[in-house]
């Protein structure tokens, strides 16, 4: 018989961080034959592979469904996609390799998707602070706006997520594949709940340094969302209006405010902040960083 809900997990070089993730996912409340696990790995060279051998090999009955698939390095999109396409389950649940869950996570999924159907949910994450994710207040079951499609701790039909297309490979680089699937869903009338009651824990924090680094990427990627949806509203989203682009424009054409700014953004928290978004919108733009 056929689970009734797969987990995907596209990961690349966590090793240590997967196998707590994985622990805790065949440790669930849910039934072992009402799910199955399918890690997509990126061509790991952390060992990852053999952890996940030993693991299957211990012959725990909780680990029947423990599915390994390694390709090529094809970024999230890529990784996500091929778990999906792979997955036996009518329920897609989308987790990442640092995402600790709780032992109710896949139940209180499951149990959504039979109250709502055609639908998706996106639970709630902690931080590694111990706030969570999403810091709005919502109400449980409330309706959520697209941007909150996040693909940390969320499910869906699969027939739905390939009927929309699945995740864009153009997005290569860190930030927006999930959010850019999440509109396009949305223009398709499929609507995204909030789903406190399914918990799961980010076990890893960001650095400054990481940061600064992904809110290039963040650049790059939205630049590619907004090719592919050019609107008010996504432009909005994601920044471009004239007073950030004004500052952004007024730092880069004063190199000494730019330097100032950047040797202070790792002990002022108003720099750090400024740099994080001239970083972001020089990704924007195309320019090398």
């Amino acid at each position: 018989m056929a689970p009734k809900l797969s987990v995907v997990i596209g990961t690349y070089n966590q090793k240590e961080k997967l196998k707590q993730v994985l622990e805790s996912l065949i440790t669930q409340t849910l039934p072992k034959e009402a799910y199955e696990i399918i890690v997509v790995d990126s061509s790991s060279t952390d060992g990852t592979d053999k952890m996940i051998e030993e693991l299957a090999r211990s012959k725990r009955p909780e680990v029947v469904g423990l599915r390994f698939i390694k390709q090529e390095n094809l970024g999230r999109p890529g990784a996500r996609n091929r778990g999906i396409n792979e997955a036996q389950g009518e329920i897609i649940f989308i987790t990442d390799a640092d995402m600790l869950a709780n032992s109710r996570l896949l139940e209180e999924h499951l149990k959504a998707h039979k109250s709502k159907r055609n639908a998706s949910f996106e639970g709630l994450t902690i931080n590694p602070d111990g706030t969570p994710y999403i810091k709005e207040r919502i109400k449980p079951a409330q309706r959520l706006k697209w941007s909150f499609f996040l693909t940390g701790n969320l499910s869906i039909p699969k027939n739905i997520i390939q009927q929309s297309g699945m995740f864009d490979m153009d997005f290569a680089g860190y930030g927006w594949e999930d959010i850019e699937l999440g509109y396009r869903l949305h223009k398709i009338g499929v609507p995204l709940y909030y789903l406190p009651s399914a918990v799961n824990h980010h076990m890893h924090p960001v650095t400054k340094n990481e940061m600064f680094k992904r809110k290039y990427s963040m650049g790059r990627s939205a630049r590619i969302f907004l090719k592919k949806h050019s609107n008010t509203e996504i432009k909005l989203f994601l920044g471009i209006n004239p007073l950030a682009m004004g500052i952004y424009k007024l730092i880069k054409r004063l190199p000494k405010l730019q330097k100032y700014i950047e040797s202070r953004a790792s002990s002022s928290n108003i720099c750090r902040y400024i740099w994080e978004e001239f970083l972001y919108r020089k990704g924007l733009e195309g320019e090398a960083k």
